[in-house]
């Protein structure tokens, strides 16, 4: 009786380990944005689908895109991480999360990149794919399906006039989580969807 006794409470202690264990190693798994407090930051890498399309709209070209932050620099007395491609060693972002939301450091000057917090019809100035762009705020904390789960998102949409150019998905905890670019057509004021990517993981 006493062995019986004695082994369910030891029984219940070695579950309760391995469920710790478990959950500390999907907490730890490539891609999983968990828990709340984890920030990209020296050393962090993002692997993207992404994937090009033809002025009909078909796809034309996909293919993994690997970033990673390299380094921090100082630039006007503040750090922004260099975010780089890795296969070409050639800087994508320089990004700085501060108060309002994540920064972009990009054609001599600092942009508010993705409005955080936000609300919805929130407009502002950024600098997007080699244009300056207007943005509207389209969505806040909805849920988006990635290659890491759904996850909490806001959605940006960026217009040069009237023209939708860019769009822009936003976690706090990976920052861009998808995003949409634009080409004009080579007659004619409108644009074609030219590129989109998705997360399929981020290491911390």
């Amino acid at each position: 009786m006493s062995t019986k006794l004695f082994s369910i409470p030891f029984l219940l202690i070695i579950a309760g380990s391995l469920l710790l264990s478990c959950q500390k190693e999907i907490d730890g798994l490539a891609g999983v944005i968990n828990p709340a407090d984890l920030k990209p930051k020296v050393g962090t890498v993002w692997t993207y689908r992404y994937y090009t399309y033809y002025l009909n709209g078909q796809l034309a070209t996909t293919r993994t895109l690997t970033y990673k932050a390299k380094n921090e620099e100082i630039i006007g007395g503040e750090k922004w991480l260099n975010i780089v491609d890795v296969a070409t060693d050639t800087t994508v972002y320089l990004l700085n999360e501060k108060i309002g939301g994540l920064y972009r450091y990009a054609n001599s000057n600092a942009y508010l990149f993705c409005k955080a917090p936000a609300f919805i019809n929130d407009t502002y100035t950024s600098f997007n794919e080699a244009n300056t762009q207007d943005f509207i705020v389209k969505g806040v904390n909805d849920t988006l399906p990635t290659g890491v789960g759904d996850v909490p998102a806001n959605y940006y949409e960026g217009y040069i006039g009237i023209y939708l150019v860019g769009k822009i998905w936003y976690n706090k905890n990976a920052w861009v989580v998808r995003k949409v670019h634009y080409r004009k057509f080579a007659i004619g004021p409108l644009y074609y969807k030219y590129s989109e990517l998705f997360i399929d993981s981020i290491i911390y």
